[in-house]
């Protein structure tokens, strides 16, 4: 995942050796570090170092008997500003380990299920094995090396008005599902078969960016890489000030939950404003914010 730190301002460290050097002087000069007696006989490390007021790099690892840390994984790092409400959140390791665990949870507006690689894993592990634990929130964010600015889907107050409700029936009807509603559910399937046919039919004489408004699509072997397209409701232009590489920091509204997008300016094709869409492959990230 070392190719993401291009998403907060490090596109010009490209070899091993760089990376390194960086890793290095975080370990020694960190802005902030987190330890965890995972299992009471590992000792779990975190380090996080700013280069921005808002962005970072984390490096995640374990101290050995000398006290000499084992490095797993070097990240990005930018806790996200939007609070989402969530009824529950699955965190599971990885099959391949370096310290990598992966959260799953299912949106109750849409019931798209998402997966996030899970940000504060010291918290999570000095929950240990409590099992009714309150989560007050999630907070996303994504980083991505390449992405596209591209026109809106045109549409009138009426589109609007007529989009709005239909959310808001399909969200209640969901809802009314996961009580076991029988009718809730067969009325969802026919809506997505209706929907599946329209889109067939419109694909056939339509560009896919036409139809599509948003979409978020599993992409490559990282559970947590997703092909992306939202609107943006938001962007601006921070600096690294290690690096003085110029970043955005997108506000993305996709599938009707919102998303913070990191992407260094020389990885954006097109200029990012309000009302605008951005199409790119990014790494989801998630703080869970345990009571």
């Amino acid at each position: 995942m070392e190719k993401y730190l291009s998403a907060i301002g490090f596109k010009g460290y490209a070899n091993k050796e760089q990376i390194k050097e960086l890793v290095r002087d975080i370990i020694q000069n960190p802005t902030e570090k987190y330890i965890s007696n995972f299992g009471k006989e590992k000792l779990k490390v975190e380090y996080h170092k700013k280069y921005q007021e808002e962005l970072g790099i984390m490096v995640r690892g374990e101290l050995d008997d000398q006290e000499e840390i084992k490095v797993s994984s070097v990240l990005p790092y930018k806790k996200g500003t939007i609070p989402m409400d969530v009824g529950e959140i699955d965190v599971i390791e990885a099959d391949f380990g370096k310290d990598e665990y992966y959260g799953f949870f299912e949106d109750d507006k849409t019931g798209n299920a998402m997966t996030f690689y899970l940000q504060n894993l010291v918290d999570y592990f000095d929950i240990g094995e409590e099992r009714d634990v309150y989560i007050r929130c999630l907070r996303l964010v994504a980083f991505s090396i390449e992405g596209t600015v591209i026109l809106p889907i045109s549409k009138d107050e009426v589109d609007i008005m007529v989009e709005e409700e239909e959310e808001k029936w399909r969200a209640s009807l969901l809802e009314m599902a996961k009580d076991g509603d029988e009718e809730a559910i067969s009325l969802l399937e026919i809506d997505a078969e209706q929907t599946e046919e329209l889109f067939q039919y419109r694909t056939r004489h339509e560009d896919l960016l036409t139809i599509l408004e948003g979409y978020f699509i599993p992409h490559g072997f990282h559970e947590s890489e997703y092909s992306l397209l939202g609107t943006i409701l938001d962007s601006r232009m921070v600096r690294n000030t290690m690096t003085g590489e110029e970043v955005y920091i997108l506000d993305l509204d996709c599938l009707n939950f919102r998303v913070e997008v990191c992407i260094n300016k020389k990885d954006l094709m097109g200029i990012p404003s309000k009302g605008m869409r951005f199409k790119g492959v990014c790494m989801i990230q998630g703080h869970i914010e345990f009571v």
